[in-house]
């Protein structure tokens, strides 16, 4: 990849990437500047073998996404193997960022429809209309999922909530 074709890739993205995680993380800083190096620093790697994608974006939030899950679902274990983040000051996050990761967490591990649905709503702020036209199905189709969805995360959370933000 040439360097200008990286540097207006960059340019055209950096924003609406660092957004798209920022949602995520409850606008944990440290963390969203840590994922969106990392998807650059996978990008660099990934483009230098191959072509660049015609759509960066996407290419660029799917990978970020998974590198959120990845590390939320590290930080989980480690907690429950003793690594108490109550115990280490650098590792503290402040109590509604915690319940932030841990919904999206949650949103995660409804799977790929259900999740897709979720975030589109939520998190980008996207009507009915506008995640049906993306989707190309129905708007009754997304409200159904979208309720499904609802039904499915609120059997998760309940354990979001009554552990304070900490998963046990």
């Amino acid at each position: 990849m040439v360097e200008h074709e990286w540097s207006s890739i960059y340019r055209e993205t950096i924003r609406p990437l660092y957004g798209y995680i920022a949602r995520r993380t409850g606008g944990n800083r440290e963390l969203t500047e840590d994922i969106v190096q990392e998807a650059y620093l996978r990008a660099l790697n990934t483009w230098h073998s191959k072509k660049s994608p015609d759509s960066p974006l996407p290419w660029l939030k799917f990978v970020a996404r998974n590198i959120l899950i990845d590390c939320l679902r590290y930080k989980k274990r480690e907690s429950k193997a003793g690594c108490d983040p109550d115990s280490n000051p650098g590792l503290q996050t402040p109590r509604d960022e915690t319940r932030s990761l841990d919904l999206f967490l949650s949103i995660a591990s409804l799977g790929g429809k259900r999740a897709k649905i979720i975030e589109a709503f939520y998190y980008e702020g996207m009507s009915i209309r506008e995640i049906a036209r993306e989707l190309a199905i129905s708007e009754r189709a997304v409200e159904g999922r979208l309720t499904r969805a609802r039904l499915a995360l609120k059997t998760l959370l309940p354990n979001i909530a009554a552990n304070g933000g900490k998963n046990e």
